[in-house]
């Protein structure tokens, strides 16, 4: 259905000089996903008789990345400047934090900062088939057995709807993708993470290392290639497609076997994720 409404909204990504396609693709695949997470998420709540919302911290990422995607969608749609989308994200970040978190006023813009270059990160990532979703896929099902073992069931079936969702999206996503994930799937997903791996680091026993490792391939790529262009006076700001995983389809590598070794790249991060939280209980 999302499909069959890109194509007749224009909401179409159209091959050009920074593109890793070659014929355009509808980009609403992350609609639906966001979209059946959040109903998922209010159906529980509705069935939990509104405990869900006395978990710490967990409604107030999970309502982050609504709002986030819902500014993606418009963002899909009509094209926003990147200053606009960013005051609009950081504003919601410290007020998302502002109203729960328990560090000092002062932390707050740091922490929001950090959720904001999570959150955008995960859209510069979106670039190749299969890669966002599995990512999202992966991490997620590694959170759920974290939470769950901690016995942190909140955020254990948060992450479990993310789960379920990103594989119904990966289905017409993986090589060769019949629909793209877009900024209102990628801004959800990298907007919860992002909120996660710092409520979650403050309200569970979970430790922040533990939350970003899954994520170490995207966090790297990103920032190395940011520091990269700046060094190099390049416009950093501006759309590029120098990324290592977009270097790597340049080399000839198909996105199915580029998209293979970044999530065995994550998996190996959340191995690594295992061996410290074992070594972190002794």
């Amino acid at each position: 259905m999302s499909i069959r409404f890109a194509y007749r909204a224009g909401v179409i990504d159209v091959p050009n000089e920074r593109s890793s396609h070659a014929v355009p693709i509808p980009r609403m695949g992350g609609v639906p996903m966001a979209g059946t997470v959040a109903l998922m998420f209010a159906c529980w709540t509705y069935l939990a008789a509104g405990e869900v919302l006395s978990i710490k911290g967990l409604p107030y990422a999970m309502f982050f990345a609504v709002a986030m995607s819902v500014l993606g969608f418009w963002d899909d749609l009509a094209g926003l400047s990147p200053l606009f989308r960013f005051l609009i994200q950081i504003t919601a970040a410290i007020l998302s934090l502002w109203g729960w978190s328990p560090m000092p006023v002062l932390w707050v813009p740091i922490e929001a900062l950090w959720v904001v270059w999570m959150l955008n990160l995960y859209n510069f990532m979106d670039g190749i088939d299969g890669l966002a979703g599995g990512e999202a896929a992966v991490a997620s099902c590694f959170f759920f057995l974290v939470f769950a073992y901690y016995g942190e069931t909140g955020w254990a079936v948060a992450n479990l709807f993310i789960a379920a969702a990103s594989m119904g999206f990966l289905v017409h996503n993986w090589p060769p993708a019949r629909v793209f994930m877009g900024d209102a799937g990628s801004a959800f997903l990298g907007a919860f993470y992002g909120m996660q791996s710092v409520v979650a680091a403050l309200a569970t026993p979970v430790p922040f290392l533990v939350l970003v490792l899954p994520f170490s391939n995207f966090i790297l790529d990103t920032t190395l290639t940011l520091f990269r262009r700046m060094w190099r006076k390049e416009k950093w700001y501006q759309p590029h497609r120098t990324h290592f995983y977009q270097r790597m389809t340049d080399m000839g590598m198909s996105h199915a076997k580029v998209t293979g070794l970044e999530l065995a790249f994550v998996v190996v991060s959340c191995l690594i994720a295992i061996l410290y939280l074992r070594g972190h209980h002794v």
